[in-house]
């Protein structure tokens, strides 16, 4: 039964640390897209770079949670090296390409967060965030070309009503007064919030 049970938890590591790299070639496979003009070795990150980054999150968070604050240390180190790494790439492909963004940098520490957190068993965390942020960097045209079709007034008027959203409305009371208890507070702020939402998301529908 005792062998039984450590090969059921060495199958379980080595299923963290498969879901890990899996995770990381997701977000790899769309870095690699994106710059699939660019020849062999003049990417900083691409499709394998970010599934080792993954699956070194992955072990690293496995050793923090076995031995505490020496694997917690290891954790720290793994992340600080890889930034520097990555930084010091980046900032050699900016002088070459002229480009300053560092969306793919962003990208490459995600990637080694989410193998982090496969590795310690939070896959119901790692999978959405990691498909989110696939998603949100192949939309990079589409996000683009939306911002800058958006005026000054327009911004100001979806920031408004984020805030009549995020703001307000939860501190709003939910419990009816007046007669009956008709009038509820929360209810009739969300349906003025429903009701501007929609007309805002079909006023951009149109415009876009």
């Amino acid at each position: 039964m005792d062998f039984i049970a450590e090969l059921s938890g060495e199958l379980e590591t080595l299923y963290r640390l498969a879901f890990a790299l899996a995770l990381g070639l997701l977000i790899g496979a769309e870095r690699g897209w994106e710059r699939r003009e660019a020849g062999e070795g003049r990417r900083v990150a691409g499709f394998r770079t970010h599934g080792l980054l993954a699956l070194t999150g992955g072990i690293t968070a496995l050793l923090a949670e076995r031995f505490g604050s020496w694997g917690a240390a290891s954790f720290g180190l793994a992340l600080l090296g890889i930034m520097i790494v990555l930084t010091a790439g980046y900032r050699a492909e900016t002088r070459r390409l002229e480009d300053v963004g560092i969306t793919s940098l962003v990208a490459g520490v995600l990637s080694f967060l989410f193998g982090a957190l496969a590795g310690i068993g939070e896959a119901a965390i790692a999978a959405p965030a990691a498909v989110l942020t696939a998603l949100v960097l192949s939309f990079k045209p589409a996000l683009h070309r939306g911002l800058a079709a958006i005026s000054e007034k327009e911004l100001k008027a979806g920031l408004i009503l984020l805030l009549m959203t995020v703001v307000l409305l939860p501190i709003l009371p939910n419990e009816g007064y007046g007669p009956y208890g008709a009038l509820n507070p929360f209810e009739i702020w969300w349906m003025v919030v429903l009701i501007s939402a929609i007309s805002f998301a079909g006023y951009l529908a149109m415009k876009l």
